[in-house]
């Protein structure tokens, strides 16, 4: 699959097959990622390979952490949700949590994290050339100490995204986007 096949037929898959993902699959995203633009080459990148019992951990972190959002987490409505969050993890064959160091100049804490997300996208595409399939996930997780604690980052990190891996279930869906003619603007 070349790159423009991969941008146009890339989409967030929400349901994966049971099969394990092999090692080597992983690094093969890892080191597609690595090969991100970079300003000075500051490498800012950590990811952090979720399987077994740390995925495991994970998911009770995201259905804890989702709890919290309930006024009455015993609710039957709530317990439903938060299965759903729990499961959701536990049925991802891998999870890879990714971080950006933080620096203290605000222009290379930013240029950082752009090459992150850099980093990212890379990753994204390579497994759509492999035949897996992902999800990115953002939000207030990745602020919660807990989940720190579990990936054992840096004080100097700062977590991102997590990304679920693995081989989907069935053909993404893609979501309709605006033609890039309508964001752009020509400058002569």
């Amino acid at each position: 699959m070349d790159v423009l096949q991969a941008i146009h037929s890339r989409g967030s898959v929400k349901a994966f097959k049971p099969d394990p993902l092999d090692r080597n699959l992983i690094e093969q995203l890892l080191d597609a990622a690595v090969r991100a633009p970079n300003h000075k080459m500051t490498e800012p990148w950590r990811f952090y390979v979720l399987t077994g019992d740390s995925k495991r951990r994970f998911a009770e972190l995201r259905r804890d952490h989702r709890a919290q959002r309930f006024e009455d987490p015993e609710a039957p409505e709530a317990r439903k949700a938060l299965e759903k969050a729990y499961d959701g993890v536990i049925d991802t064959p891998a999870v890879i949590a990714v971080a950006t160091l933080v620096a203290d100049d605000p222009v290379r804490r930013e240029e950082d994290f752009a090459a992150t997300c850099c980093a990212i996208q890379n990753m994204l595409l390579a497994a759509m050339s492999l035949g897996l399939g992902t999800y990115l996930r953002t939000g207030s997780l990745l602020e919660d100490p807990r989940l720190r604690e579990l990936l054992g980052a840096g004080e100097g990190e700062r977590v991102i995204a997590t990304i679920y891996v693995g081989y989907p279930k069935e053909e993404p869906r893609l979501k309709p986007r605006a033609p890039a003619a309508e964001k752009t603007r020509w400058l002569d």
